[in-house]
């Protein structure tokens, strides 16, 4: 029988990986590898199938193999290169795929021996059939966006589940928006394609069979289709009944679904306790100039706010560097994030990927830096930007990363969270508290809480200290059925403030924000936590008194 070996690489620290949360969950990673488990079901049986992710595990390249195949973005590159060169000094055929390897195919002909590239349930079958014969090409590329009846249940068999801490599902692909700067479109397309009612919920059982209570559903935009989504709710909601411990679900939509009250209340009864929305900006100028419209026709603030009144948090994507965006994005992104309590901003500077319209456009304008595409976060942007010199914006980017991952800043927003949410909403039906208790407080999530709380009552500094006090005061005073959201944003401030703190990122005073770094006075090194919390204080009281 012939060996498959599939790999994952380890990707390169970024604070979406939420490493420092790993610590309370005892786990080694977040999600697991969803796209090698469809991979090793679409493989023919007649092959030994091998998974290895690297976030959990090291690879033994003396592994016996006949065929490697290794999927990655863009920001696992330079590991997916490496793993291949190791392996091909042992003389094992490399075969490279994923998103990365669809767009920078040029860039990837020296590494890799095949190239398998888009969606691949049936071209990844076919290579493996010619490659029998003895008649396989280099070079493979669907250019149909696929039916997902075609796509069958993900192997978990073959995964080590309990190495992570969240599950996925993905019932769905593409998405019927076009922004300029995603990638999403071009590899998925605009249509909305989703899996079958009864293989959703299907999957979604064999995952909950496994003892997991929380599920991410993996899709673009979970939303593209509102009829479709209406009825898998309600088909989530009886799902949820028939379980001991009902399931917990996140997923990604856009801003527009709190256009829909009914909708809103629907994901509150099948029990979503977050969603991930980019929401990129504060200006409109710079969404519609982005081609995100949909954002900019809408009153941003309140349909944050009916989000959080039904006890959902949001996790943010956040965005500076648009063309239309000044040096007074940074301090309008603070504000506004403190404002309409969003407590987790998951905040990038932008960049250009390649594939994207974004890139078209800056390639056709000379704007593009050559060679300079990393995807990680804190690289350099990969363009020259219009109104903002280069290195202000990166500068001040960093510096408004460490300020919003602050304990005053958290605290601020987390009360604008709370005050948001509508307790009635919650209350309205005994049942819906039930389940929110149940899929909170089982056995796992407790231990988790327990040791969430330890840490921050015997191991975080003072500040820290302070705001788990500050948090949980606010919450519980509000309703004990707020309790969850504190757990919930004190798991995520310990990853990304750790992550942020962690890196050393030089500081600038905010009243200086909007200077050029020539005329700031930066402090070299990353200043304690309880420094930092002195001096804002310092300078608030300052200005009261001022004014």
């Amino acid at each position: 029988m012939k060996k498959i070996l599939l790999i994952h690489p380890k990707s390169p620290e970024t604070f979406w990986q939420l490493t420092g949360a790993l610590d309370i969950t005892k786990r080694k990673a977040v999600v697991p590898p969803l796209g090698l488990a469809t991979l090793a079901a679409i493989t023919p049986d007649h092959y030994e199938v091998e998974i290895i992710d690297e976030e959990i595990e090291d690879i033994d390249f003396d592994t016996p193999c006949d065929i490697v195949g290794i999927t990655g973005y863009t920001l696992h590159a330079h590991r997916m290169h490496e793993i291949a060169n190791e392996f091909r000094k042992r003389g094992v055929l490399i075969v490279g795929g994923g998103p990365y390897c669809t767009v920078h195919k040029d860039e990837c002909k020296d590494h890799f021996d095949v190239l398998v590239c888009g969606e691949v349930e049936f071209i990844w079958p076919q290579f493996l059939s010619e490659w029998e014969k003895g008649e396989h090409k280099n070079y493979y590329i669907e250019t149909d966006k696929i039916s997902l009846e075609a796509t069958p249940i993900p192997r978990w068999d073959l995964v080590k589940m309990e190495h992570y801490s969240g599950n996925m599902v993905q019932t769905s692909r593409g998405c019927p928006y076009d922004c300029e700067f995603c990638d999403v479109v071009a590899l998925f397309g605009r249509k909305m394609r989703y899996k079958s009612y009864d293989r959703i919920i299907e999957e979604i059982s064999i995952i909950e069979q496994m003892g997991r209570r929380d599920l991410f559903l993996a899709d673009d935009n979970f939303i593209g289709n509102k009829r479709f989504v209406k009825e898998l709710l309600h088909r989530l909601v009886e799902f949820n009944k028939t379980v001991k411990i009902p399931v917990r679900f996140m997923t990604q939509v856009t801003l527009n679904v709190a256009e829909d009250e009914d909708l809103l209340d629907l994901f509150q009864e099948a029990n979503f306790y977050s969603f991930f929305i980019g929401i990129e900006s504060p200006s409109k100028e710079s969404l519609i100039a982005t081609n995100k419209e949909h954002n900019a026709r809408l009153d941003m603030v309140e349909a944050i706010r009916r989000i959080h009144a039904r006890g959902m948090f949001i996790v943010s994507g956040m965005i500076v560097g648009f063309d239309t965006d000044d040096m007074g994005i940074f301090e309008m992104q603070r504000k506004f994030l403190k404002e309409t309590g969003l407590i987790i901003p998951m905040l990038g500077m932008l960049t250009a990927p390649k594939g994207t319209k974004l890139w078209a456009r800056l390639e056709s304008e000379g704007r593009l830096i050559p060679n300079l595409e990393t995807g990680d976060m804190f690289a350099e942007t990969n363009f020259v930007p219009k109104l903002i010199k280069k290195e202000d914006l990166e500068t001040n980017y960093l510096q408004l990363l460490q300020d919003v991952f602050r304990p005053a800043h958290f605290a601020e927003a987390f009360k604008s969270m709370i005050a948001q949410v509508e307790v009635q909403k919650i209350k309205k039906d005994s049942s819906l508290a039930r389940m929110m208790a149940l899929s909170n407080f089982y056995p796992y999530a407790l231990k988790v809480t327990f040791r969430l709380i330890s840490y921050y009552l015997f191991s975080a500094g003072k500040a820290k200290r302070k705001l788990f006090f500050t948090v949980l005061k606010t919450a519980v005073k509000k309703s004990m059925l707020c309790f969850p959201l504190a757990i919930e944003g004190l798991l995520y401030f310990k990853a990304l403030n750790g992550f942020v703190e962690s890196h050393k990122i030089d500081y600038f005073e905010p009243s200086l924000i909007q200077q050029t770094p020539s005329e700031t006075i930066a402090v070299n090194t990353l200043v304690s936590e309880e420094q930092l919390e002195g001096h804002f204080a310092q300078q608030t009281n300052e200005k009261v008194v001022k004014h």
